[in-house]
């Protein structure tokens, strides 16, 4: 273990690859496994996420913040990703993932021209929302002023 983790009280486990676990293989606890809670992982992968509440609970709380490592250490977006937008990143993701096939969060980020085309072709159908909730949680997605949200 790395010493520096440990002074300055940040998980050596990456924000990307816990949210992308969550999300894409949350119901089989994978992402519990990838940050050393191997005995929830086991439940969670028993009992298929809670049948998917225990799932969508650990997806909020890894995408506000509030989630750690087995040692107790956060895992935070903004401990590797700096956000330079005066838009926030939890209302950009959560208004893509739930509005995103209307080009909500691109109206929210000053994105009018891209959002009015995500809306009339229901966000590419699906796969535009697919790709800009990949940018946003890695930190490439751009806000109207060219600035990562």
């Amino acid at each position: 273990m790395n010493s520096n983790h440990r002074l300055n009280n940040h998980s050596d486990k990456g924000f990307v690859p816990t949210a992308l676990l969550v999300i894409f293989l949350g119901t089989l606890g994978f992402h519990r496994f990838y940050v050393g809670k191997y005995i929830t992982g086991i439940l969670m992968l028993f009992t298929l996420g809670g049948f998917g509440i225990w799932q969508l609970i650990d997806y909020i709380i890894i995408l506000t913040d509030g989630f750690s490592d087995s040692e107790g250490r956060p895992i935070r977006r903004a401990d590797q990703i700096q956000s330079q937008s005066s838009k926030d990143f939890i209302p950009t993701f959560f208004l893509c993932s739930f509005l995103g096939i209307f080009g909500i969060h691109r109206f929210y980020t000053g994105n009018f021209l891209s959002a009015i085309l995500m809306l009339l072709t229901l966000g590419g159908l699906g796969i535009w929302v697919l790709i800009d909730t990949l940018m946003i949680l890695t930190g490439g997605y751009k806000d109207g002023e060219g600035l990562t949200v």
